[in-house]
């Protein structure tokens, strides 16, 4: 079968290696159907595109799209919860129309990632201005694409947690101490915004955002009502109990599914290039209806 990732970070967002980079990995992890999906920029596809081609590797196009969500149910003060969530666009033809919406997506990010920086030098007592020069660095320099997994990057280099991953469970994860909501389209105009420029709409890992098991399955039941394409199965790392319970939702709601690592590169090395979860026998992979391939 192909060996096929539709779910990995470069440069341009909030991954450790440049689009070229991750094009060579790919290439050694064996894989032959990629998609680059950078957090709300397609910045990378272009120098991708070029090495893919000479990779031997057939490269889609892809974007990651942060997305604001109200989830209903649930009781009292948790009857409703506002959430991040994140959309995977894939197979898109209009890259203009795309960009054009995401640009004011992106400078969203640089000042998310700065008011960021300025409540942990508060809560650490630690300097401004190294701090943020530290941070745009592991982002390249550019304050648009520095994300939460470089702000964590720089707090493991400091010593100031034991792991990038304690970071977030600390700091920077939703509703944490140092946290700052994100500007974001609605679920509904992302998946529409997706199909208008005609490409596929992906749920990206359901059960990463710290909901109950009850609230992922509304999530996955909601975004297949809004008119979403695919949800992303769980990866090997977590449990049997878990993929059993997004595969039946992904039943019931007539869903394809996709399959992506979320590489990010070395400031999140458990997250392998190519290590992705095999579909079921019932399954349809959301490339089965793919335009460009």
């Amino acid at each position: 079968m192909m060996k096929i990732d539709l779910h990995c970070h470069s440069t341009c967002s909030d991954g450790t290696f440049s689009p070229e980079e991750v094009i060579a990995r790919a290439k050694i992890a064996g894989i032959e159907l990629l998609a680059l999906t950078d957090h709300d920029t397609l910045q990378g596809i272009e120098s991708a595109k070029s090495a893919a081609k000479d990779a031997g590797i057939t490269l889609i196009h892809g974007v990651e799209i942060s997305c604001q969500h109200t989830l209903g149910g649930g009781y009292g003060k948790n009857k409703a919860a506002n959430k991040i969530i994140h959309v995977v666009a894939l197979d898109f033809t209009d890259t203009i129309m795309m960009q054009q919406t995401l640009e004011g997506l992106q400078s969203s990010r640089a000042t998310r990632g700065y008011q960021m920086t300025q409540k942990l030098s508060e809560l650490l007592d630690l300097e401004f201005a190294p701090l943020w020069d530290e941070i745009c660095a592991k982002a390249g320099g550019n304050p648009t694409a520095v994300g939460r997994a470089h702000i964590g990057q720089v707090l493991f280099d400091r010593d100031l947690v034991k792991t990038v991953q304690q970071s977030f469970d600390k700091y920077l994860a939703d509703n944490k101490p140092a946290y700052v909501a994100i500007e974001a389209l609605s679920l509904e105009r992302a998946i529409n915004l997706i199909h208008d420029c005609g490409g596929k709409a992906v749920l990206a890992h359901p059960t990463r955002y710290q909901l109950s098991a009850t609230r992922i399955r509304k999530l996955i039941a909601e975004f297949a009502e809004l008119g979403g394409d695919a949800c992303e199965i769980p990866s090997s790392s977590e449990p049997v109990s878990t993929r059993k319970m997004v595969d039946r939702c992904i039943l019931e709601h007539k869903l394809a599914v996709s399959t992506g690592s979320d590489f990010h590169g070395a400031n999140m090395p458990w997250r392998r290039l190519g290590d992705v979860p095999k579909l079921n026998a019932e399954q349809i992979g959301v490339w089965q209806h793919f335009q460009s391939i």
